[in-house]
């Protein structure tokens, strides 16, 4: 099959996803404008949280690991096999956590119904594992520009009929698990055989080649999931719900930056397994420009426009929070920029380093939210969930830069 280029994969992957991204993020808009009260946004917010859990368990962080595989060390038939296996584990474990974590069993089941959601996101991603490396992003593109139109419409459309977050989960679901089956099956299958095999050996392989990155992305995404569950459980639901009303769009900084430098993982990966130097130095200075680009644009949006947009969609009930986009924004620079950073890592093959720096996030994080939400409240998560990912990035780049040193002396 035909290569995209490498703007074409760029621009097909960042409108599609973008778009599923911006449905996702209208989600926690309208679970507040559709709800009698914040209690909704916080349950939904706690789901989210579990979610991240589950999706890294899942996917078993392999996404870039699988693009990654330029030498094909395992096929893609073992890549799709091995998915079906962790999302099996991965859902017995997080259901049973939903159900303990959950302040009653009407949010544990909810949150179990939104896991069943993500199940189907993370069967997807290995999908797209196989698009991207065969560097037709398109097809991912399209998938998630659709999967986020029909979500947020069968969300809306349950909410609004029967008032039920469970239900309307499950019609997320029901939608994406269609778009999975009718359209990335078969067009992954354009580019290169789908089907279940996998030996125990091969299994084997897989689980202990990954594991450090599974530990990376769970500590990765704890740091934000610990903070925000121990500060919902500690002043309430409904806070919690108005910190992620302010916050959750800040995660586009986020996605933007993972969709920009997604397509580049191939290309790097390429130029890092054979050697060429002088193209990874060319691949490099552009990612980390762009990079450079998109945390900059995002901060002087939230700052010109921030606030004014929050009280406008949420109203002047708000509009003493609306303020806490600009630091919510900055914490999610740092996170996108740890991301960037590990990502690199595992294609150089450095998968303990990358588990190092989000261990060290979390570790912060650990000693950190308490003393800096006692001081500054909700915009104590900010803080805390940025400085965590300032300290591991610090560390690991002093860890490579020593290694490096002494490899060279």
């Amino acid at each position: 099959m035909k290569e995209l280029s490498l703007k074409q994969n760029l621009l097909w992957n960042t409108v599609g996803c973008l778009t599923y991204q911006g449905c996702q993020w209208l989600t926690t808009i309208l679970v507040v404008v559709l709800s009698s009260s914040y209690e909704n946004s916080g349950i939904l917010a706690f789901a989210m949280a579990t979610g991240n859990i589950f999706y890294a368990f899942a996917t078993y962080s392999m996404r870039t690991f699988q693009v990654s595989d330029i030498e094909n060390r395992f096929s893609s038939s073992n890549y799709v096999a091995f998915r079906v296996v962790t999302i099996a584990i991965a859902s017995v474990a997080c259901i049973a956590y939903s159900l303990i974590i959950a302040s009653d069993i009407a949010t544990g089941i909810a949150m179990a119904a939104y896991l069943l959601f993500k199940a189907d996101e993370a069967f997807a991603n290995v999908l797209y594992g196989i698009d991207q490396k065969a560097e037709r992003m398109d097809f991912i593109g399209i998938s998630q520009g659709v999967r986020g139109v029909l979500s947020i419409a069968a969300f809306s459309a349950v909410l609004i009929a029967c008032g039920s977050l469970m239900l309307a989960f499950l019609a997320m679901f029901a939608c994406c698990v269609a778009v999975t089956v009718l359209y990335d099956v078969p067009h992954s299958r354009k580019c290169d055989a789908v089907s279940l095999r996998l030996t125990p050996s091969i299994c084997g392989q897989m689980f202990r080649l990954c594991a450090p990155n599974v530990v990376s992305n769970l500590a990765y995404g704890a740091v934000a999931t610990l903070a925000r569950q121990w500060f919902g459980l500690s002043y309430g639901e409904e806070a919690l719900g108005i910190y992620a009303a302010v916050a959750t769009p800040c995660v586009l900084v986020q996605v933007m930056a993972n969709y920009l430098y997604s397509p580049f993982l191939v290309p790097i990966a390429r130029s890092w397994t054979q050697r060429n130097k002088a193209e990874l130095r060319s691949q490099l200075i552009k990612l980390f420009g762009g990079m450079a680009g998109v945390i900059a644009v995002c901060l002087a949006l939230s700052a010109l426009f921030g606030a004014p947009v929050i009280e406008l969609v949420y109203g002047s009930d708000i509009a003493d929070y609306s303020w806490m986009i600009v630091p919510a924004m900055a914490a999610a620079s740092a996170m996108a920029a740890a991301a960037l950073l590990t990502d690199l890592l595992v294609v150089m093959r450095r998968y303990y380093l990358a588990a190092g720096i989000s261990i060290t996030s979390l570790i912060s994080c650990a000693v950190l939210m308490v003393p800096c939400t006692d001081l500054w409240y909700m915009n104590g998560l900010n803080v805390v969930i940025g400085v965590s990912f300032v300290i591991g990035m610090a560390v690991g780049i002093a860890v490579l830069a020593a290694t490096r040193h002494s490899h060279h002396g």
